[in-house]
């Protein structure tokens, strides 16, 4: 399939979406609140448009997440990718909430045997470090989340949101401004979110199954973890670390959602940025970090390769723990006013 697209906005999509039946939608890897709500809510937008639209990641959806699953999502080398046909394979792939097409993980290498020759690679995000691939580029770095952008798809196409789908969005929204405390959150996010509960969002059951359901695990662990804090810069850096024994102690599975334990670090007086350092690997680690607004925590982790938004960001260092967190530590002093 060989067309001739414009290369930017949401009008693109739509013409695109006229020619094609089959539609591919991935995500980044450990994909969080805004990259499920929004990949399930598209999902939904299409297939309400009359497409038959399918979501491929390559990892789980946290349990937390769960709840927002309205029928299964795909992984690599899911029975059903593998039988694909000729006629079955997909016209167009969109990725969402992805900075880079590297971001989806183990489902680039398999996307020529999902897509149809010549296929459109379409590119819905909000960060600021995307780098505009694609032939179709809908990034808007203002935006609070990429479901704000799913939304913007749904006017195109004339699609009018159900509940189901409002609450995918909803926790998109909800999930990326920190619960509407990141600096992020605007009158744009708000008047979306607004939006989004007149069409049949449950605001307070979205935020009671993501927050306030996590197993007792996660606060022993949690409990564990408080006890590594360290203050740097005067008491305005915080750090806690969690080495990969520890996570073995508790989740000998390698099941351990730690997705908001970063948010602790940010929970103290005087507190401008927190860090979060998990062991990954054999000498690789996973770091989290939190602003409270005074500093850009995406410019920080630009230093290592990393990316995310001024409020949340992340990056993966190489090295010793003691290593890691002093090069990080480091790092976040420049940027300290």
């Amino acid at each position: 399939m060989n067309v001739m697209l414009p290369t930017e906005g949401s009008e693109a999509l739509k013409e695109a979406l006229e020619s094609v039946d089959r539609i591919l939608i991935v995500t980044h890897v450990s994909p969080d609140g805004d990259a499920v709500g929004s990949v399930l809510g598209l999902r939904g937008i299409l297939e309400a448009a009359g497409k038959r639209a399918e979501v491929v990641m390559a990892d789980d959806i946290a349990s937390k997440y769960q709840f927002l699953i309205d029928r299964p999502v795909l992984h690599v080398g899911d029975p059903l990718l593998s039988s694909l046909t000729e006629e079955d394979l997909f016209q167009i792939v969109i990725f969402v909430d992805a900075s880079e097409r590297e971001r989806v993980g183990s489902v680039l290498d398999h996307l020529h045997m999902l897509l149809v020759e010549g296929a459109p690679e379409v590119n819905i995000d909000h960060h600021i470090s995307n780098n505009r691939f694609g032939d179709i580029v809908i990034v808007d770095p203002e935006r609070a989340s990429s479901s704000e952008l799913v939304m913007r798809v749904a006017q195109e196409l004339g699609v009018e949101l159900t509940s189901g789908i409002a609450d995918q969005l909803f926790a998109a929204i909800l999930t990326d401004t920190g619960r509407f405390q990141y600096i992020n959150t605007d009158e744009h996010c708000l008047r979306a979110a607004a939006a989004l509960v007149e069409a049949g969002a449950d605001p307070s059951r979205i935020a009671q199954r993501i927050y306030l359901e996590r197993p007792v695990l996660f606060y022993q662990l949690l409990g564990h973890l408080l006890s590594t804090i360290e203050l740097y810069h005067d008491g305005r850096t915080c750090v806690m670390t969690m080495p990969r024994e520890l996570v073995a102690n508790f989740f000998p599975d390698g099941s351990m959602d730690s997705e908001g334990i970063v948010d602790f670090t940010v929970q103290m007086e005087n507190i401008e940025v927190g860090i979060f350092i998990r062991q990954t690997g054999e000498g690789v680690y996973r770091a989290s970090l939190r602003s409270r607004g005074t500093v850009d925590v995406q410019r920080i982790v630009e230093a290592f390769s990393g990316g995310g938004h001024e409020s949340a960001a992340g990056c993966e260092v190489l090295g010793s723990q003691e290593e890691v967190k002093e090069r990080i530590v480091t790092e976040v002093g420049k940027w300290l006013p």
